[in-house]
Order: C-alpha cells, then structure tokens, then sequence
C-alpha cells in the first residue's frame, strides 16, 4: 500500500482520540459561528428588516445544508470505515464519488433561484424584507457549487481523522468574511454581505485543496474521474436518509417561520422573525459543540466499527455524548444569566430584545438533551444507521413541535414566547429517543463493513 494509514481513533485512550477528533472540530464549528454573529452585527446597522431578510433567506438556506448532509454523511461514514480497515482503494472510490455527487447537487441548486418569489410568498413577508432576502439570496446561489465541494472534501478529511485542515481553512474564510463585511456593508448594504460571504467560502475552498499535499489525505487522491454505480449507491444510502432529515426539518423550521410571521399586525410578526433570528444564531454557540462531537463520534465510531472494534466504538459514543451533554450544558447556564445582555447586543427593539432573552432562557433547559440527541446521532450514522436518528428528528418536529406551536399562538393566542417552549419540550424528547435508540442498537455481528 506504500504509506502507512493512520487511524487515530482506532488506538490509545479514548479520551485523547476524542479530544483530537472533537476539538479542532468544535473550534472550526465555533469559528462558523463567529461568522453568523459577525454578519448579524454587520446587518444589525441596516436594520430589523435586513435582520428579518438574513432569517428569511435562512428557511431556505437549510436546503443547502441537506445537499450538505446527503453528500457529507455517506463520505465521512464510509471513508472512516474503509480508513480504519486500511482499504485505500475501497475509500479512493468514495471520493470520487463524493467529489462528483458535491459538483452535481451545487449546480443543481441553482434552480432555487425560480422559486423565490412563491418562497417569500409562502413566508408572507413585507416587501422591504422580500427586497434585501432577493439580493442576499443571489449571493448565497453564487456560491452553492463551491459550498458543496467545500463541504464534500471537509468530509472527507475528517473521514481519515484530520480535523486541523477544516479548522485551518474555517478560521481562514471567517477572517476573511468579517472583513469584508466590516469594509462593505455600509457601502454596499446587504449586497456587501453577500459578496463577503460568497469570497470567504471560495478562500476556504482554496485553502482545503492548497493542504492536500501535507496530509494524509493525498493516499486518497482526489479526482472526479471514472464512474462507480455501486459507490454512488452506497453513498446514498447513508446520505439520503439524512439528507431528507435535513430537508424535513429545513420544511418544518419554514413552516415554523410562518407561524411567527403570522402573529398580530406586521409590527409584531416581523419582531417575532427577527427575534428567532437573533436567537438562533445567538444560540448556534452552543449547537457548536454538538455539530463537533456529533462529527467526532461518527468517525471514531466509523473507524473502529472498520477495524473490528465493536466494544471500543461503542465507549467513545457515550463518553463523546457526556462531555457534549456537559460542554452543552455550560453553555446553556451562561446563555440563561447573560440572556439579557446577549439580546441589547443584537436588537435596539424593547420588544425584540424581550424575545430574544426569552428564546434563549427557555431553550437553555433543552440545551443538554440536543447535545445527546447532536452526538448519539452521529455515532449511529458512523454505524452506516442514519434512518434511525432521521425519524427520531422528524417526529419530534412534525408531531410535536409544529403542531404544538400552532395550537398554542393561533388556536389560544398566545405570543412568541409560547413557540419557544414548544422547540424547547420537543429537543427534549429528540435528546432521550435518540440514547434510548443508540443503547439498543447492536454493534456486533449485525453491523458489517460497508
């Protein structure tokens, strides 16, 4: 095979291969979000309508995300398994395949851009908001072809256990991105924000593709030529049943949108928008450590389900969801004490700074149960198992969540605040169906290489 395989995950201490594979992730993830905040505070200067737009084009922005997860699920899973049983030529073809699958779907969400109007449309906003969402919208189009490379060749690193280069490149293309938004938005206004965002993904991408050659990442040798069915089949298979998870709950936060867009007069609804706005990306500080031990347990578990180490994959699971729960729950204490200096930092609205404190209070008692749900999900998709944690995430939404949230703000008329708790209860119940799956499932004979 010429070079030796290295597979961190698969030897020495559980704690020390957790910490390298979770916490150059959770930086990368931390960084990202740093990105969102920093682009909230630019746009705060334009106003709670650009604020309202950057949420709107949110609802669809999460389309992009499950072409993200249908094309890096099936990547990181399958190159971490094939890496831990040292089968170069088996992970070579997923990344041709992944390579190809992420060109593909980013041309293809260029189509979007014929929908917008029914979109905006759908989410019953003003014609200011549908204004700047239109221009910011353009922006992220532009950009989804590199986004989906982008996102296909982090998997793929992080599939063989090199966390660094993602990080390395985030760090990289959010600099960049704040930067320019510091430079341009007042300018350019929402435009500049858009063309900040669409430069700093192309810099990430140059800089993934610039390190090749220093990590072990060049055994795999990435290329988008020849063609295996059998490879792309496989891909799917892991890939699709997140994907439509993603997609299911991309449909329901849009569903969830509209409710707020419809409570009271303009004035409120808009508050409302611009409040779950704020709140999440306030709150995406926390979804961070969760999106980075999820990764982490995925290819720990991925790569010693490869080599045959069934036991092993199933500790590092539990022990990634316990320092997730207590990382998350950290998070959650700081978010419940500082909710209302968090929310003058991101609206001038009385009305909307009382959302936002709210939103985050009340979601901070749920914050450890997402991180359970976050890395135990992870883990069974390592497994090659992501219909599981798919139905899970689904059902809490669409049988609780979205149903809950109509009942209570348009059936008994209660505001906003009343939506928070219905998201709060139903990760809560997300969090424990998920460890009560994971601590079923099998992980001997049943589960084969795939």
């Amino acid at each position: 095979m010429g070079e030796r395989v290295e597979a961190i995950a698969v030897r020495g201490d559980l704690k020390h291969a957790l910490s390298v594979l979770a916490f150059p992730t959770l930086i990368t993830q931390v960084t990202l979000t740093i990105g969102q905040l920093g682009e909230t505070y630019f746009v705060k200067q334009l106003g709670d309508e650009a604020i309202a737009a950057i949420g709107a084009v949110m609802q669809v922005g999460w389309l992009f995300m499950v072409v993200a997860m249908m094309i890096s699920t099936g990547a990181t899973t399958l190159v971490a398994q094939r890496w831990g049983a040292s089968d170069l030529v088996g992970a070579r073809k997923v990344v041709t395949a992944t390579l190809q699958q992420g060109l593909f779907f980013g041309f293809v969400l260029w189509m979007l851009w014929f929908f917008k109007d029914i979109i905006w449309d759908w989410l019953d906003i003003s014609y200011d908001v549908r204004q700047l969402a239109t221009i910011y919208f353009a922006a992220l189009l532009l950009a989804s072809p590199i986004v989906s490379i982008e996102f296909g060749i982090m998997s793929l690193y992080r599939g063989i256990g090199d966390m660094l280069t993602p990080m390395y490149s985030m760090l990289a293309g959010v600099l960049s991105q704040l930067v320019l938004c510091a430079l341009l938005v007042l300018h350019l206004g929402i435009f500049g924000v858009g063309l900040a965002f669409t430069i700093s993904r192309f810099i990430i991408l140059v800089w993934l593709l610039a390190r090749i050659k220093r990590s072990q990442i060049r055994l795999l040798q990435l290329q988008v030529k020849g063609w295996s069915f059998e490879e792309h089949k496989k891909l799917l298979a892991i890939g699709v049943p997140s994907g439509m998870q993603f997609f299911l709950w991309s449909l329901a936060s849009m569903i969830y949108f509209s409710v707020l867009s419809h409570l009271g007069n303009e004035k409120e609804s808009t508050t409302a928008i611009a409040a779950l706005t704020a709140g999440l990306r306030i709150e995406a500080l926390a979804f961070m450590p969760g999106i980075a031990f999820g990764i982490a347990a995925q290819t720990l578990v991925g790569q010693n389900i490869g080599a045959g180490q069934f036991d092993r994959a199933r500790k590092g699971a539990w022990q990634a969801a316990f320092w997730c729960c207590a990382v998350m729950g950290v998070m959650a204490l700081f978010f419940f004490i500082a909710a209302d200096w968090l929310a003058a930092k991101f609206s001038n609205e009385d009305l909307t700074r009382r959302y936002i404190a709210s939103y985050l209070r009340i979601n901070a008692i749920s914050e450890p149960f997402l991180g359970l749900s976050m890395t135990l999900s992870g883990a069974l998709r390592g497994l090659g198992d992501a219909l599981t944690p798919a139905i899970i995430s689904v059902g809490a939404l669409w049988v609780l969540r979205l149903p809950l949230t109509y009942i209570l703000c348009h059936v008994f008329g209660y505001d906003a605040i009343a939506a928070w708790w219905a998201m709060s209860l139903s990760t809560t119940v997300s969090g424990v169906l998920t460890a009560l799956a994971f601590w079923k499932k099998k992980l001997v004979a049943d589960v084969k290489l795939r």
